[in-house]
C-alpha cells in the first residue's frame, strides 16, 4: 500500500518549485538586451561650457554675460592683464555676476616654443596682474591661439595652476588631457571641422573672418551637441554686440538641450597619457589674406538694447 505525502511536504514542494520558477523567469528576461527605450550615453544631455574672449570693449561682453545668466549658462572669460587693468571696474561688476572664470591669457603671441624662462617671465607676469586688478584667484592660463606646451605645463604646475588651454586636438569635442608627467589638466578647445572654416577653434570670430555666416557656425554647434563635451567660443564684440551673431547664439542656446557646467565639471579627465603621446596643434593660418569678412565690421548692425554694465 502506498503512503501519501503529508499536506506539509505537498506544501514545502510546491512552494520550492514556485520560487525556482520565478528565479528561472527573472534570469531569461534580465538577459534579454534591454529594447524598451534609450541607452545610458542617448539619455544625457553633453556637457559644454561657453568661452569668451575679449581684449575690446565691454559692451557687447556685458550683453553676453547677461543672456547666457539669464540661461543658467556658465563660461570662461579669457583676458589679457592690459585689458584687466584697464577696464577693472566693469569686468569686477561683470564677475559678480558669478558665471564666469578667468583665463589669464597672454595676448601678444602663442606659448609654443617659448623657453622656459621666457614661458615663467610672461605667465607670471599675466596671471600676477590679472588676479591684482580683478582681486580673483586664476586656476586656467592660455596664450594667443590657446597655445600650450610642455614648458608651460611644467611653469603652471610650478605656480599651482590647475589647467592650461590648448588648441583643438579632436575636432568638434572637446578633450581634457591629463599629462602622466605633469599635475595640470589640458582643455583642448572644440575645433571646427568644416573644410571651408577651418582651422580655428569653435568660434563665431572664426566663421567671420572667413567670409561666413551665423547659420554656418549654427549648423556646427548644432553638430557638436552630439559630442559628450565641447565648448562654444565667441569673442563677445561679435557675438554679444553685432545684432545676427548674438541672435545666433540665443537661437542655439535656446533650442538646444546641453548640460551648462562649471570648469571642474567639464575638467574632468578624459585620457590619462604620457606627455610624448599628447597632440599638440600649431595650425593657426590668421594671416590678411585669409581676413575676409562678407561684411566689414562697421557694416554689421548693432545689437539695439544691449546689457549695460550697470544693468548686470
Amino acid at each position: 500500500m502506498k503512503k501519501s505525502l503529508s499536506p506539509v511536504v505537498i506544501a514545502v514542494v510546491s512552494v520550492v518549485i514556485l520560487l525556482l520558477g520565478q528565479l528561472l523567469i527573472a534570469t531569461i528576461f534580465d538577459s534579454r538586451p534591454d529594447t524598451t527605450g534609450p541607452t545610458m550615453a542617448e539619455e544625457l544631455d553633453p556637457q559644454a561650457m561657453m568661452v569668451l574672449i575679449e581684449f575690446q570693449q565691454t559692451e557687447g561682453l556685458a550683453n553676453m554675460v547677461n543672456a547666457m545668466n539669464e540661461r543658467g549658462i556658465k563660461g570662461l572669460l579669457m583676458m589679457s592683464p592690459d585689458f584687466a587693468e584697464a577696464n577693472a571696474t566693469d569686468l569686477k561688476a561683470i564677475l559678480q555676476v558669478g558665471n564666469l572664470e578667468i583665463i589669464a591669457s597672454y595676448v601678444k603671441a602663442p606659448l609654443w616654443g617659448m623657453s622656459y624662462e621666457e614661458q615663467k617671465t610672461v605667465i607670471t607676469d599675466t596671471v600676477s596682474r590679472v588676479e591684482a586688478a580683478l582681486d580673483t584667484e586664476i586656476r586656467i592660463v592660455g596664450s594667443r591661439y590657446m597655445a600650450s606646451d610642455e614648458v608651460t605645463l611644467q611653469v603652471a604646475e610650478e605656480m599651482e595652476i590647475e589647467y592650461v588651454t590648448a588648441r583643438g586636438t579632436t575636432e568638434l569635442a572637446l578633450t581634457v588631457y591629463k599629462p602622466d608627467d605633469y599635475d595640470v589638466k589640458i582643455l583642448s578647445i572644440s575645433n571646427i571641422d568644416t573644410p571651408e572654416f577651418k582651422y580655428g577653434s569653435l568660434c563665431d570670430y572664426s566663421y567671420y573672418e572667413r567670409a561666413g555666416n551665423p547659420e554656418d557656425i549654427l549648423a556646427d554647434l548644432t553638430r557638436a551637441t552630439e559630442e559628450t563635451k565641447f565648448v562654444g567660443v565667441s569673442h563677445t564684440y561679435i557675438g554679444g554686440y553685432k545684432e545676427r551673431w548674438h541672435d545666433m547664439w540665443l537661437e542655439f542656446w535656446d533650442t538646444e538641450d546641453i548640460d551648462w557646467v562649471g570648469l571642474d565639471d567639464l575638467g574632468t579627465v578624459d585620457k590619462y597619457l604620457p606627455m610624448w603621446q599628447i597632440p599638440i596643434n600649431k595650425n593657426a593660418p590668421y594671416t590678411p589674406e585669409k581676413i575676409r569678412p562678407l561684411i566689414p565690421y562697421k557694416e554689421e548692425t548693432n545689437v539695439a538694447n544691449p546689457c549695460a554694465i550697470e544693468e548686470l
